[in-house]
């Protein structure tokens, strides 16, 4: 293995607290359940489910709660496991988020530090790895661009033109997902499977899939073979995580899914937290254990 997990193995072994290990999987889980909690009751609005409780207050209360959790995650592990200048991205990113998140004139540094932190906290994790492939750089760097072009809709600049480029970059990105880890046979069949089924709704009920897309995804102007292409990919990368047990692979697509396209701070912060995951995974997973 790279000369990176070499040092990890040394430097950053995770530290346990009371017999819970904490290493990014476990940092991370409180965020993936919160984000998946605010998907879940976004979707059961969109379906005008009847429940015993008021779905929009809840909504309401989970938005901040995910951007907090997904930022305290990234605290937690710039200040558990990471090491030089992702420490400095992570942390960036986990304090300007939790800033936006309660204080609204902070919203604007926030925006700028989350682009600028999740840069620095990828790169330094692809670069220190010496037998990384050019892919998951390349795949790394679309999903940048797609949390950019749908930041920087959110602040006003050319909303229209970026937040259509933000969603196919977004997309594109989770595609390509795949990349970060080993596929099978097996993996290739369910992303197949899954794509056709959503193509299959798309051409049976395109109205509900455009509804669904932009309620509980944040989708705009994406043509349906490029949602196919994205979520085949995105079955493809959870297969594969799920058959290879590459824990915190799986719950970074678990948060792409959950988060959608990054056009407010909790998706962006989901999306941030995902990428962390997977490029943890492709460059040794020295932490997934």
């Amino acid at each position: 293995m790279s000369g990176r997990v070499a040092a990890l193995d040394v430097v950053d072994t995770p530290r346990s607290v009371r017999g819970v290990t904490l290493d990014r999987v476990t940092l991370s889980a409180p965020a993936v359940l919160a984000a998946a909690t605010l998907f879940v009751s976004r979707l059961a609005i969109n379906a005008r489910t009847v429940v015993p409780f008021d779905l929009v207050a809840l909504q309401e209360f989970l938005v901040p709660l995910t951007a907090l959790a997904c930022a305290g995650s990234l605290i937690a592990m710039a200040a558990v496991g990471a090491d030089g200048y992702e420490t400095v991205g992570l942390t960036f990113v986990g304090v300007f988020g939790v800033a936006g998140t309660i204080a609204r004139p902070a919203y604007v540094p926030a925006v700028v530090a989350i682009i600028a932190g999740t840069s620095v906290a990828a790169g330094a994790g692809l670069i220190a790895e010496r037998n990384l492939r050019i892919g998951p750089a390349i795949v790394t760097s679309v999903l940048l661009g797609g949390l950019a072009a749908s930041l920087g809709s959110s602040l006003g600049i050319a909303a229209v033109t970026t937040r259509s480029l933000g969603t196919q970059l977004t997309l594109l990105g989770v595609a390509g997902t795949p990349i970060f880890l080993a596929r099978g046979r097996a993996d290739y069949l369910a992303g197949v499977v899954a794509a056709g089924l959503l193509v299959a709704l798309g051409i049976v009920a395109p109205f509900l899939l455009g509804a669904t897309g932009l309620v509980a995804g944040g989708i705009v102007g994406a043509s349906l073979p490029l949602m196919a292409l994205a979520v085949g990919g995105l079955t493809i990368t959870a297969s594969a995580a799920l058959r290879t047990h590459r824990h915190a692979a799986t719950l970074g697509a678990g948060l792409l899914l959950f988060a959608g396209v990054p056009a407010t701070l909790p998706r962006a912060l989901a999306v941030v937290l995902a990428l962390v995951l997977l490029v943890e995974t492709a460059t040794g997973g020295a932490r997934d254990v």
